[in-house]
């Protein structure tokens, strides 16, 4: 019998992926010993939907593509966009569970979700799929973790970037080059994102 696979998802909207998201995926996978990490692109995020306008799943997807294209363990998921609709994480679990059975899949998170964990939907079924990874991020304590969950607690590099920092940047026509990986970057620019 040879050893399962350990397989990180990282889900989020990635709108844009940032140097951040790259580092802490690069940590999880080291510390764990990951054999893969899926970036798992959301279709709708159904929390933040009514906050903000996402950029469209296609062009959110291309720049993840563009982000992991250097590693060998990174990939890209195109999953919840193909089934549609607002993206829920334990619905992605059980699809990856459907095909790949065998896998060890480890679900990463911030700190701040962590603090809202029981608002998502069927919260209460996710460590039936996974173990949940909690990263540390900038102004988010652990202790204000919610309890009821068995966390892996990780404090890596604590890189205080957000998207919507980038997508502000761009706005106001100020560099970006050290936020983002240089593809996403020429993306950004071609493409006339975030104007």
């Amino acid at each position: 019998m040879g050893k399962k696979r350990k397989i990180g998802v990282f889900g989020g909207s990635f709108d844009p992926p940032h140097l951040g998201h790259i580092c802490v995926a690069q940590f999880v996978a080291d510390k764990r010993q990951l054999d893969q990490v899926l970036f798992v692109v959301a279709n709708v995020q159904w929390q933040k939907a009514a906050e903000k306008e996402m950029l469209e799943p296609s062009h959110r997807l291309a720049m993840v593509e563009l982000a992991v294209e250097e590693s060998e363990i990174f990939c890209a998921s195109s999953l919840e966009i193909e089934r549609g609709g607002d993206s829920v994480t334990l619905e992605t679990l059980e699809t990856l569970h459907a095909i790949d059975p065998k896998a060890r899949y480890e679900l990463i998170i911030g700190v701040d979700n962590a603090t809202t964990l029981s608002t998502w939907r069927r919260s209460e079924e996710l460590e039936k799929y996974a173990e949940i990874i909690v990263v540390g991020r900038p102004g988010f304590q652990f202790e204000d973790v919610e309890k009821e969950f068995d966390f892996v607690m990780l404090d890596g590099p604590r890189i205080d970037t957000s998207s919507a920092e980038i997508r502000s940047a761009v706005k106001m026509e100020r560099d970006i080059d050290h936020l983002v990986p240089k593809s996403v970057a020429d993306y950004i620019h071609r493409e006339g994102l975030y104007r």
